[in-house]
């Protein structure tokens, strides 16, 4: 007689069978999209500059680690900001589970775990998809283009499967972080909200300007004039991440750059951005990029 097993069936919240739309796109300053409406599922993600997006009766001014979802029925529509060219990630699907009404009306800043799903996402989906949905391309023409959905010939096994588990596990990642948090009362005003944003702005900018100068957080208080507790906080709210951090990824950034621009070796790379030794950097730069630096110069000499 065969024994009987106690078990537990799983249960499923949040499930996509479907996917519309799965696409990464540049757009120049000056883009408008008048909008559209459609039964399904869709969120944009703001990869890069600043975007104006109106779902229904709300607006919402996106920045860079950005994402805003529309509902199904829900018309939307884009401008960018005449400034800064933005670049955009778009995933639409096809979802029917009673948990995506969390996302109704919902802007949402993604946190560092968010990000490196999505860019799992991304990348299982260049394994799956004949378009080059992880590569940019100028996406500014009157009327968005079609680009229908086409498997490659031979995926890679299990991308589909993966391509539904990392956008099912988002979902999930970005209602736990963001349902448990206590809803605390606007206490500055819309003036103080505009400083705040454009403070960080600054900082990031002020950051980029000046990496090789090696700027800490005491010369930054005082070029900004705000205290350090100050500094920190509104620096991370309106990035995501720590003044720390975000100076040791645009450190790598930089290195990339010299990298595939052949105008340093890697011994002269890590002294001008001052890492304390070669090895350090290439430990950094591996932690980062996946491969070492001579890996990567390799991988970009291959490509062209």
């Amino acid at each position: 007689m065969q024994k009987r097993y106690r078990h537990i069936k799983l249960r499923e919240q949040i499930c996509i069978d479907k996917i519309y739309s799965f696409h990464y796109n540049e757009l120049n300053k000056d883009y408008i999209y008048k909008g559209e409406q459609h039964h399904f599922w869709e969120f944009l993600y703001l990869d890069k500059g600043e975007l104006e997006v109106t779902t229904g009766d709300n607006t919402f001014h996106l920045r860079q680690g950005e994402i805003v979802f529309y509902s199904p029925n829900e018309f939307h529509t884009l401008r960018c900001n005449r400034k800064t060219a933005s670049n955009i990630f778009i995933i639409a699907f096809d979802c029917k589970s009673e948990a995506m009404r969390f996302f109704t009306g919902k802007a949402l800043r993604l946190g560092n775990g968010d990000r490196e799903m999505l860019t799992m996402l991304i990348e299982e989906g260049n394994k799956l998809f004949v378009l080059p949905v992880a590569s940019p391309y100028v996406w500014n023409k009157p009327t968005k283009p079609k680009h229908p959905l086409t498997r490659k010939e031979k995926p890679e096994f299990g991308s589909e499967q993966l391509i539904k588990i990392y956008l099912e596990a988002l979902l999930i990642r970005l209602i736990r972080s963001n349902q448990n948090r206590e809803t605390k009362p606007k206490l500055s005003s819309i003036t103080k909200e505009k400083g705040d944003r454009e403070l960080a702005a600054r900082i990031g900018d002020y950051l980029e300007a000046h990496l090789l100068e090696h700027p800490t957080l005491d010369r930054l208080c005082a070029e900004f004039a705000a205290s350090k507790t100050h500094l920190r906080t509104v620096f991370r709210e309106y990035t995501g991440c720590g003044i720390t951090e975000y100076i040791g990824r645009l450190r790598i950034e930089r290195a990339k750059q010299h990298i595939r621009e052949d105008s340093c070796n890697v011994t002269e790379i890590a002294e001008k951005l001052g890492y304390s030794s070669i090895h350090y950097f290439s430990r950094q730069f591996k932690k980062a990029t996946g491969m070492a630096p001579s890996e990567y110069l390799k991988t970009m000499k291959a490509r062209m």
